[in-house]
């Protein structure tokens, strides 16, 4: 008689769906906040950019200027691009300085917002370069030099969406909430759970929704805000 040796079976561990979180963020920033979600929540994100960074063919004339003046690290990049002048930058919050840090600026940090920022720049000699949409321009000289294109949702995020499947959504600018709220059904946006950045941001959602507004506009003051209620 053969004998066979006995085998266990383990049964098949049940598949685990994490709630989702939709960034809408351009892709770049939206894959870098991905990671730290992932990291620090139980969150599992889905990225659907509605706005691409696009550079404008601006003349950046750098005459009787001394500063420049960046709300955004988009503006810092763009520059960057576009011209090898390194003058001292004053920067919206932590991140944009570190972002023109490492592009070789020497750069100077504000408290988050564009008020803040106004405060700590020099009363002349500034140039503050921008989105084509901004909500607060700094300063007597100021200049565009890059468009965010407006992008439809993907057709992955409507099916999720309409299947109920995403609970909550980051978001980080008021256009961000409007364009959202523009493409998105009748009924389906009270049904999601918003972080938003700052005041501005949630100002610019549509009323009926939970809206959950970060202590700080800043990214880890959303990760913050995630966490406690999405604890990994």
């Amino acid at each position: 008689m053969v004998q066979r040796q006995a085998s266990s079976y383990a049964p098949k561990a049940a598949k685990v769906f994490l709630p989702r979180l939709l960034l809408t963020r351009a892709r770049a920033q939206a894959e870098a906040f991905a990671k730290r979600v992932r990291v620090d929540t139980c969150l599992e994100p889905i990225i659907s950019p509605m706005q691409e960074m696009r550079d404008l063919n601006a003349d950046i004339d750098l005459s009787g200027i001394s500063a420049l003046a960046f709300t955004s690290k988009n503006g810092v990049e763009a520059f960057a691009r576009m011209s090898d002048a390194r003058l001292p930058a004053y920067c919206v919050g932590d991140a944009t300085a570190a972002r023109a840090r490492a592009l070789g600026f020497e750069a100077k940090a504000a408290a988050g917002t564009a008020g803040n920022l106004k405060m700590i720049l020099p009363k002349t000699g500034v140039l503050h370069l921008h989105g084509q949409h901004v909500r607060q321009v700094l300063g007597a000289r100021h200049l565009a030099i890059y468009e965010q294109a407006a992008l439809p949702l993907s057709n992955e995020v409507k099916d999720l969406l309409d299947a109920g499947e995403i609970k909550a959504v980051a978001l980080f600018s008021p256009r961000s909430a409007k364009l959202l709220a523009g493409s998105l059904p009748e009924g389906t946006f009270t049904k999601l759970v918003l972080y938003t950045l700052s005041e501005a941001v949630a100002a610019a959602c549509p009323a009926g929704n939970t809206v959950h507004i970060c202590a700080a506009p800043s990214a880890t003051e959303m990760l913050r805000l995630l966490s406690a209620d999405f604890p990994a």
